[in-house]
């Protein structure tokens, strides 16, 4: 499956949301991200997924590519991560999607890595991208 994620970022922070308890990867911290649907580009589904979880609206000319990256999630499945980051110029009142988040805050990476709760694979990212050394 190909997914998307963001790391939406202001004052070297990023944002994180909070994945509502009876959802898949429930009660677990993660970034703005989703499915790629069927004849959707990346980056259309990553303004699409920034939009409908955060609010924010994006355009292509902010969304840096960070890389592509192969995750074998516990049930033996192959997701290829698609990572962007925007660079924001001000601090956003993030938006949630109710449907999906209970929550949101802005972290470090520092922070974030010391995480118990992050979605599987998010400590991993944090290392391919350089993010953590």
């Amino acid at each position: 499956m190909r997914v998307v994620g963001c790391f939406l970022e202001y004052n070297n922070e990023f944002v994180l949301l909070k994945r509502h308890s009876h959802k898949p990867n429930g009660s677990t911290w993660g970034l703005p991200a989703g499915k790629v649907e069927p004849n959707e580009s990346d980056e259309t589904a990553m303004m699409r997924e920034l939009y409908e979880e955060t609010g924010y609206q994006s355009n292509a000319l902010e969304l840096k590519h960070l890389g592509v990256y192969d995750f074998v999630t516990p049930s033996g499945a192959v997701n290829n991560f698609v990572t962007y980051s925007v660079k924001l110029s001000g601090l956003y009142e993030v938006v949630l999607e109710d449907a999906a988040h209970s929550e949101y805050k802005w972290v470090s990476v520092v922070e974030a890595n010391k995480m118990s709760d992050l979605i599987f694979g998010l400590h991993d990212l944090f290392k391919m991208i350089g993010y953590i050394k």
